[in-house]
């Protein structure tokens, strides 16, 4: 028997076999590859069908990809073999194989379409074999799931219930097809269908092979995670666990991927790194293709960002994105951009920060990926408010986050998208979805002191008692808890929202995931910058720098006088003086002083008394060289200190003036 013989002898082989059981046959088809390959190009017609056949055993059993990448290379090179085909079922096989084939190799193939057709519309040629129409028409039902083309996935269900009906099938392949159209349709967004089919068979009552109930409990608990529900996750995998087996690396690396995802939810990192990593070298022992395996590579990246290490998380996601092509590698890149973008930020490189956050949020829109990090929304809400910060793709940052109703990382960020918004620094203002709230009557008066005092009390943890007494001083006990009742009823109506204001144990808070406040902002930002230092940080500096845009003017500036409202707003025109002092030190010591005194004078605009600023803007102006402009200051400062308080400047002030007037 010749070479070519007892090849064209294994193909036969081990297609009668995978016709019987489509795990089986691989080992004759890997030797029947083997031997049609040395006599190039002899036989371009049974290294087709070899290789086709391989790629479809492997794909549809997904256990052991050992031989997948060589097929896919011998169906790709003699795919102009096909149109030599003359048997229905070799041709049938030719075609399913090399759809297989080319969707590997790139999934927007524009020949692809027709084939994936041409498959479809044979299923009903009873001439041929119905384990070969099975298998053919699951060739065609993975291209479509993986374009999430669900019209075609209803075509094709419907093509293959008369041949699952007929004799030839073996129950794994049939076993198969119910996983695999499960599967299929939750990614498609049939959840109703899902459910159905799903409930067709038990699990429980032992009418599915092991290795099938496996792949449904991995989907069930793949499901439940994506949808947020980690106890039903938890109890599938639970369920699965039973039925792993060391000889099917496939199945076990998929249970340990979603183990990692839900210890990431539980904010488990060790163990969900611990998972991840065992994941990808199970995935790799199983021999998948790199290409294939982007969600387990990318994995550990996503435990990265969440532990906080956005640099060690970029080369996974650069892997990924290296190994995928299309719309699947834009993913991996868009992850990876934003990934080096918390990096750039982490180091202080804003610049490097910007630009990639900016290809990063990019592709997301060109993708319209509103769910990227889906597992990490506290990651997702800090890339998308710096990007807000930094005008980066504002528009569809703001999709994301209504999409997703991500809560705000930072209190500091008045450019998120916030319910409401109070503005205390300078006018009181009340902004809800960003119109301004008109108070009209005395019916507001109450509720409004009250919000006033919970926000000038640093709104939260805010006793109840010492609210009443302060607003309510003229009513005894039971009588002013009732005013304060009355008052936090109107207060909420008049927000919009029962749970803006919040009541625990006798303390009142505001609701950090709704309200936003500028002077509770502008306070964050400035305990942020730490104690005094001889060199501050970057972030320190970014961080007063943010603070003394935020200030407007007084607290309640215009509003009635109330202790409460006089010990925040000293307090609050405090920390701004030391901001402003923290900023210009820099300046100077930067070399940058007018910088210095431009922020002096806006400083000065704000509050006229401060005698301590004017001197410094003095000090400025007189180096410089700009004795007019320093004397101006100086006169502007007497008349503000004589009209405010009756009073002449300091001793310190006065001795600036000699070297002006001399």
């Amino acid at each position: 028997m010749t070479g070519v013989d007892s090849a064209w002898q294994l193909l036969r082989q081990g297609l009668a076999l995978a016709d019987a059981d489509v795990a089986a046959g691989r080992a004759e088809l890997l030797a029947a590859l083997a031997r049609f390959t040395p006599v190039d190009p002899a036989e371009p017609i049974g290294r087709l069908l070899a290789g086709a056949a391989l790629v479809q055993c492997i794909g549809i059993a997904d256990d052991d990809y050992t031989g997948f990448e060589d097929a896919v290379a011998a169906v790709a090179a003699a795919v102009p073999a096909l149109d030599t085909i003359d048997d229905p079922a070799d041709l049938l096989l030719a075609r399913a194989g090399a759809l297989v084939a080319g969707w590997f190799r790139a999934l927007d193939d524009p020949t692809l379409p027709k084939l994936a057709e041409a498959i479809v519309r044979t299923l009903a040629d009873a001439s041929i074999a119905a384990p070969v129409r099975a298998r053919a028409g699951l060739a065609a039902l993975g291209y479509h799931q993986a374009r999430l083309s669900l019209d075609n996935v209803l075509w094709i269900e419907l093509a293959i219930r008369p041949v699952l009906a007929e004799p030839g099938i073996g129950a794994r392949l049939a076993d198969e097809w119910h996983h695999a159209l499960v599967q299929c349709f939750w990614e498609c967004g049939a959840r109703e269908r899902a459910e159905a089919l799903r409930a067709e068979r038990s699990i429980e009552g032992g009418g599915l092979r092991p290795e099938i109930a496996l792949k449904l409990l991995l989907l069930d608990a793949q499901v439940a995670l994506g949808e947020g529900r980690p106890e039903s996750g938890l109890a599938a995998l639970a369920r699965s666990m039973p039925l792993l087996d060391a000889r099917a690396p496939r199945a076990a690396s998929w249970w340990h991927l979603l183990r990692s995802r839900l210890h990431l939810m539980q904010g488990q990192h060790r163990d969900a790194l611990t998972h991840a990593r065992l994941s990808l070298r199970l995935a790799q022992e199983s021999h998948v293709p790199e290409r294939w395996m982007g969600v387990t590579v990318m994995q550990e990246g996503q435990v990265q960002l969440a532990i906080g290490a956005p640099a060690e998380a970029v080369p996974f996601f650069v892997r990924a994105g290296a190994a995928s092509s299309g719309a699947q590698a834009d993913y991996c890149w868009c992850l990876a951009h934003f990934a080096r973008a918390l990096a750039a930020f982490d180091a202080g490189r804003i610049d490097a920060g910007r630009e990639t956050l900016g290809l990063g949020f990019g592709l997301a829109r060109q993708l319209q990926w509103q769910s990227f990090l889906r597992a990490l929304p506290k990651v997702a809400a800090s890339l998308c408010a710096l990007a807000l910060e930094h005008g980066v793709e504002e528009a569809f940052v703001r999709e994301v986050i209504a999409a997703r109703g991500l809560e705000a990382v930072r209190r500091d960020l008045a450019a998120w998208p916030w319910p409401i918004r109070i503005a205390t620094l300078g006018a009181f203002r009340i902004e809800l979805n960003g119109a301004e709230l008109v108070f009209r009557g005395k019916a507001a008066k109450k509720p409004l002191e009250l919000l006033q005092f919970v926000i000038a009390s640093s709104g939260s943890d805010v006793s109840t008692d010492t609210a009443t007494f302060a607003l309510w001083p003229d009513l005894d006990g039971d009588k002013a808890r009732a005013a304060l009742t009355i008052a936090l009823h109107r207060l909420r109506k008049l927000l919009g929202h029962d749970d803006a204001v919040l009541l625990e144990l006798g303390r009142l808070g505001l609701n950090g995931r709704l309200l936003w406040v500028d002077c509770l902002a502008f306070e964050q930002l400035v305990d942020s910058t730490g104690g005094p230092a001889a060199a501050p940080s970057p972030a320190a500096i970014g961080a007063a720098q943010r603070a003394v845009e935020l200030y407007r003017g007084a607290f309640l500036h215009s509003s009635q006088e109330h202790v409460w409202q006089m010990v925040c707003r000293t307090r609050l025109a405090s920390k701004f003086k030391r901001m402003v002092a923290l900023l210009v030190g820099h300046a100077v010591a930067s070399g940058q002083p007018r910088a210095a005194r431009t922020l002096l004078e806006r400083a000065l605009e704000l509050d006229p008394l401060a005698e301590e600023t004017a001197r410094e803007l003095m000090r400025i102006l007189i180096d410089l060289g700009e004795h007019a402009a320093a004397l101006a200051v100086f006169e502007r400062c007497r008349d503000a200190i004589f009209e405010g308080l009756g009073a002449r400047p300091s001793a310190a002030t006065l001795a600036l003036l000699a070297p002006l007037r001399s």
